[in-house]
């Protein structure tokens, strides 16, 4: 009989030759003294780390989590978005970062643009605050209040004449460039007379005149299609009739801009 160590003796089990009976350990008293050397072992419990999810992760500390943070190396204690992206200093409150603002101190409450400078709706150069015509085309030039510019044409002539004169020449370059600049008004161009002669010849005469105008302005380089000339005669006197002074003034051109 081979021999088999007391520590061995206590954990196996041996099998008879025939496999249906199973034959009980054998603990000798050897072994039974030795049990009482063996002391348990003390072992110690691995301490239980708390596992986070990646998707509940915010490695910056911003209070916005990795997933959504489009700005993840912003620093703990700094103003982000809702994005995780460092709010930017807005000392006037108008939607524009300091850094971009190019109207640092637009008042409270107005609308600006990607600028931070108050809007211009209608693009004339009047901001919307102090545009008293907001809706002008640029087809205008515009006032410091935002309405289209206006032109007057002081043209005479002398008694029975209708030619134009060298000496009106200036006069109605100035106003072929008002037009070109003003390119939205049409224009439509009175002629009158004094009361000197027949209300016939005199409603004829005007027609010249104002036909003369307008023939010059053409060749200023105005469209004769924004153009109309119409005849008056002796009405609408600015002056009185009775003095050559008057009868001077009455001899003239007017125009009309419309819009």
């Amino acid at each position: 009989m081979k021999y088999i160590s007391p520590f061995l003796a206590s954990s196996l089990l041996i099998f008879s030759l025939n496999a249906s009976e199973v034959i009980e350990p054998i603990a000798t008293p050897q072994a039974q003294s030795e049990f009482k050397y063996i002391q348990p072992v003390a072992v110690e419990e691995a301490p239980i780390q708390k596992v986070i999810k990646p998707e509940l992760l915010d490695t910056d500390e911003d209070g916005v989590l990795d997933m959504e943070d489009k700005c993840p190396n912003t620093k703990k204690g700094e103003s982000v978005d809702k994005f995780g992206c460092l709010v930017k200093k807005d000392t006037d409150k108008d939607g524009v970062p300091d850094d971009d603002d190019k109207c640092p101190n637009t008042r409270d409450g107005l609308a600006v643009d990607y600028r931070g400078c108050e809007l211009d709706s209608d693009d004339d150069g009047v901001v919307d605050s102090k545009d008293q015509c907001p809706n002008t085309s640029k087809e205008f030039v515009v006032d410091g209040y935002g309405c289209p510019q206006t032109a007057t044409l002081k043209v005479t002539f002398e008694s029975n004449k209708y030619e134009i004169s060298d000496n009106l020449i200036n006069q109605l370059q100035e106003f072929a460039l008002f037009l070109k600049e003003n390119i939205g008004y049409q224009v439509i161009i009175y002629g009158y007379t004094d009361s000197v002669g027949s209300a016939k010849k005199n409603l004829e005469l005007s027609q010249k005149r104002a036909d003369s105008v307008k023939e010059a302005l053409v060749r200023y380089g105005i469209k004769v299609s924004r153009l109309t000339a119409i005849g008056k005669g002796i009405v609408n006197p600015i002056a009185d009739n009775k003095t050559k002074e008057g009868r001077a003034k009455n001899r003239r051109i007017e125009v009309d801009l419309i819009q």
